[in-house]
């Protein structure tokens, strides 16, 4: 015999009803008061994805800008490194030009040249000649014949160049064009020499038969041919460096 079913509603009074209204109500002020304290929060408790991520990244920068600047994160002023920086540069400058001085006196006085090149001492050089192993030398652009290039070495208390030592006198290596020098042949066929009277050795430098001609110009790379002593060219002076010349 199947029980009848119950009427629900039946049983439910006004009561209930509003009962049942009343348990609504609430659920909606009780959302809207979340929503208004999540809202006015200033931080969660539990800090969301998206926040996580950007701490992250915040202190990934941190870390980046620090290893950048080095650890030690003090503070220094910028006028404390500017002295510093100019301190070590003009340090720098101070080195640098002693160690060129320091080379410089060594080329102008050597001491592991032969004893010719180093009579006398290390001394000076007149205005605009070059002063090199202790000697100087004069380039004169003027083009003359070899009588009137000895000549003007000559009143100048010089004479034409001579090619004693190629390690001592190496800077000729560069020289490029042809300039009278003090080497002539004493007669036809004869023997070629100096104008101190010295003999040429074939060590000094290699003489070039380039026509008929019992005078030399210097050429490049220790070379001299000859050349007719009527011909204009340039010539060097040479002479021994001295002291307390100004």
């Amino acid at each position: 015999m199947m029980t009848p079913i119950r009427d629900r509603t039946s049983h439910h009074g006004p009561e209930t009803s509003k009962c049942h209204n009343y348990k609504l109500k609430p659920k909606k002020r009780d959302a809207s008061q979340v929503w208004q304290k999540q809202r006015s929060a200033p931080c969660p408790s539990q800090p969301r994805e998206n926040d996580r991520l950007c701490l992250k990244k915040e202190k990934q920068s941190l870390d980046n800008l620090q290893r950048i600047m080095g650890a030690d994160t003090t503070f220094v002023s910028p006028s404390s490194v500017s002295r510093v920086i100019a301190a070590a540069m003009a340090t720098r400058f101070v080195i640098i030009t002693l160690i060129w001085f320091a080379i410089f006196i060594a080329l102008l006085c050597n001491n592991e040249v032969p004893m010719s090149s180093r009579e006398g001492y290390c001394g000076q050089c007149p205005n605009d000649w070059i002063s090199y192993r202790n000697n100087c030398y004069h380039f004169f652009n003027e083009s003359k014949n070899w009588n009137q290039s000895q000549a003007s070495c000559l009143s100048q208390n010089s004479t034409l160049l001579k090619i004693y030592n190629k390690e001592d006198q190496d800077f000729f290596k560069l020289v490029k064009s042809y300039h009278w020098m003090g080497l002539f042949q004493t007669r036809a066929k004869g023997s070629w020499q100096w104008e101190d009277g010295s003999t040429l050795s074939p060590n000094q430098l290699t003489l070039v038969e380039m026509q008929s001609g019992s005078c030399a110009v210097y050429g490049s790379s220790f070379k001299a041919y000859t050349e007719n002593c009527s011909t204009p060219h340039t010539y060097i002076c040479m002479m021994k460096a001295v002291s307390g010349l100004h």
